[in-house]
Formats: structure tokens, C-alpha cells, sequence
């Protein structure tokens, strides 16, 4: 017999030690539902060059150094988010009242925590355990008459295999999201967005490799890049001469840039349990800086004019946050 794909786990767990697997990993921490993906090895079976005296075919294969990568795509639901938006930015904080966790995600300039993750491929198939591994990139998108989705692209630095699969870890069952029950807003009046789109881009290094050692000697994220997109139908060329000219006013190309407030806010359709006044589940990211890409109108025949446009989250000043992203969720605790 085969091995299901859905017979496998994937359990998240942020690590207090560099370089140590977090051993609580199976208790504290989350298992996260996937749509797909896992992580894969990136390593070369090294040739030789062909060698005078030596004859024309290959004589010698040796294994080279090691990490691991790959894409988790998951359906949006808070508690497991939780710990990957926090893996990705840095920093959290939270507040408890009544049934309610309100937990404030920041970004940092300083190191992003590392995760420990057990990965178990089917049900019998393979279980992986991950040491150091961080969120390199974050993308959320949904469409109007669609749900929330994510995908995580994360780098590891070692694994182990022939390990121990977790046989009941904490699952994440909060409930998924919609389209309809998402809304956009640019400086304070709702933007008009049949979908969206969060990228969230840390540029981690991932080729410090060292003598002696098979394994990544560090992992250092470089210049974070945080931009969103939205398909829109146009209403008023207001927003194309912003993106373009530089205001909506404007006429003629100029080279000062509009920047505004950008607010994205998902909301469940469900309570979170025991929540005193009844409180939705919800994730509502602030951009206070961001700046539109120029972009065209494009008619077509007899289409209703639309665009896909893009555009750029910009740091207000060193020590504010070029976001904040505040989760709200039944669990006091980040996993």
C-alpha cells in the first residue's frame, strides 16, 4: 500500500535555544493543517572535474553540504498564524481579558526567533524534526468569494529523520476566513479590492556554510521588504494619477510619492469561546507608510475596467514599526 498525504502532521514550536531542538515541541506546540508542501533538501552531489591521466568517465561522487527549504500552504487560521507571523516579524506582545488573547505582532531589526518543526510525511512514512528554522517569507492572499490563504516559505538549517511522530499534539481549530468578510482600507476610505495580497520578504542568507560542518553556520536575515497588491475596478482615474504622477490631483508626472495609511482587517464569522462580550476572531494589519507602484489602465474590448496594482510598505521612522499586525484569538500563548 501507498501513504496518503493526509496522514501527515506538520507541528510548529518557536525554540529558546539556538541550535538545540525544542524538546516541548510535541505538547506546546501547534499543529498546523496544510493545504501542501514540505521542506526539501538543497544539496549537490559533488563531481570532479575530469583529471589529466584519469580517463573520461567519472571516477568519485562525494555529498556537500546541506539545508532545507520549501513551502507550506495553509487555509488562514489564527492560532498556527500566530506563530509564523511571529517567526517572521519578531516580536509579540498580548493582552487577556475575558476569553480574549489580543496579541500585538511587531517587526524587529535584530535576529527572528527560530522555530523547531516536526514534519511527519504520511502516516508512517517519515518524521522529520527541524532545528533552527526561520519563516523567510510570509504571503496572505484571498479573493472576494474566497477563503484566506497563506503560504510560508521556510529555510531550515538541520534535520534528523527516523524520529518519533507525535501521536496527539495541540491541532489548530480555529476557524478558517473569507472574502466576505474582509475589508481594505487606504487612508481610511475602503478601497474597492475584488482580492488582496501580503508579502512579507526577510532575504535570509542561507549559503553560510563552513569547513568541517555540514550544516548552515547561521542564518541572517538582510533588508525587509513588505509590499501588497489588490485588483480593483476603477471608479475614478484618482488612484492611477496617485500611483503615477504622484497625487490624484496631479496632471503631469511629478516625483514626490502619496503615502497613506493601509489597513487590511479578516474577521471570522464565529465567536471565540467563553468570550465575554462575544468577540470574533480576527487578524487587522496596519501599514502606516505605504506608496502605491504606477501602474496602467488597461481597457479591453467591452470589459469593465480593472487593474492589478501593487505597492510598497515604507518605514515612517527608525523605532516605529513599518507594521503592526493584531491577532485576535482564544490562546494566551504563542506556540
Amino acid at each position: 500500500m501507498g501513504f496518503s498525504s493526509q496522514g501527515g502532521q506538520v507541528v510548529l514550536r518557536t525554540q529558546a535555544v539556538q541550535g538545540t531542538y525544542q524538546a516541548d515541541t510535541p505538547t506546546a506546540g501547534v499543529s498546523i493543517r496544510l493545504r501542501s508542501g514540505g521542506l526539501g533538501p538543497s544539496r549537490d552531489l559533488l563531481i570532479p572535474d575530469p583529471e589529466i591521466g584519469g580517463g573520461r568517465d567519472v571516477v568519485d561522487a562525494l555529498l556537500g553540504a546541506v539545508s532545507w527549504a520549501g513551502d507550506y500552504e495553509f487555509y488562514g487560521r489564527t492560532d498556527s498564524f500566530l506563530t509564523l507571523l511571529k517567526a517572521a516579524l519578531g516580536s509579540s506582545a498580548v493582552v487577556t481579558t475575558t476569553g480574549v488573547s489580543t496579541h500585538t505582532v511587531t517587526p524587529v531589526d535584530t535576529s527572528l526567533p527560530y522555530l523547531s518543526i516536526e514534519e511527519s510525511i504520511g502516516n508512517t512514512l517519515e518524521t522529520y524534526q527541524y532545528t533552527d528554522a526561520v519563516v523567510n517569507t510570509l504571503h496572505l492572499e484571498a479573493d472576494a468569494n474566497g477563503y484566506w490563504m497563506g503560504t510560508a516559505g521556510i529555510i531550515a538549517a538541520k534535520q534528523t529523520a527516523g524520529n518519533t511522530r507525535s501521536p496527539t499534539p495541540v491541532a489548530d481549530v480555529s476557524p478558517l476566513m473569507v472574502g466576505t468578510n474582509i475589508t481594505v482600507t487606504y487612508n481610511a476610505v475602503t478601497l474597492p479590492a475584488k482580492s488582496f495580497s501580503l508579502d512579507i520578504n526577510n532575504n535570509f542568507e542561507d549559503d553560510d556554510f563552513r569547513l568541517g560542518s555540514f550544516f548552515i553556520g547561521d542564518l541572517t536575515p538582510k533588508r525587509r521588504e513588505v509590499t501588497a497588491g489588490f485588483t480593483i475596478r476603477e471608479s475614478s482615474s484618482a488612484l492611477w494619477r496617485q500611483a503615477t504622477y504622484g497625487t490624484s490631483a496631479a496632471t503631469a508626472p511629478g516625483g514626490v510619492t502619496t503615502k497613506n495609511q493601509l489597513v487590511i482587517t479578516i474577521t471570522s464569522y464565529e465567536d471565540i469561546p467563553a468570550s465575554t462580550p462575544p468577540t470574533k476572531y480576527s487578524l487587522a494589519i496596519t501599514i502606516p507608510k505605504f506608496a502605491f507602484t504606477p501602474y496602467e489602465l488597461d481597457p479591453s474590448g467591452d470589459d469593465v475596467i480593472e487593474s492589478d496594482i501593487d505597492g510598497q510598505a515604507l518605514r515612517p521612522a527608525i523605532g516605529t514599526p513599518i507594521m503592526t499586525a493584531v491577532l485576535k484569538t482564544g490562546l494566551a500563548t504563542v506556540a
